[in-house]
């Protein structure tokens, strides 16, 4: 009888484990993975219409690849010679 119920409790530990287990794992992929609307956002300043395509598209991959969610524009004026946009 001592050692059934021994053995009962040593399966119910192990199966506690093994749940505990499962769920941190869950939980660690969805930090490593976190959903688009957890992403952080950043702003980007263009520097008074100095840009063009590729500068653009670098900048957008470059922050895709960081894991940036989303930017918020900003053009400014800080007296370097005006560009073409």
């Amino acid at each position: 009888m001592k050692q059934s119920l021994f053995l009962l409790n040593f399966f119910l530990l192990i199966l506690a484990y093994s749940s505990a287990a499962a769920v941190e794992s869950v939980e660690y992929q969805k930090f490593q993975t976190p959903p688009d609307s957890a992403r952080p956002w950043t702003y980007w300043f263009i520097m008074d219409g100095n840009l063009d395509k590729s500068g653009i598209t670098a900048d957008f991959e470059a922050m895709k690849k960081a894991g940036i969610g989303g930017i918020i524009i900003m053009e400014v004026n800080i007296g370097v010679p005006r560009g073409k946009v």
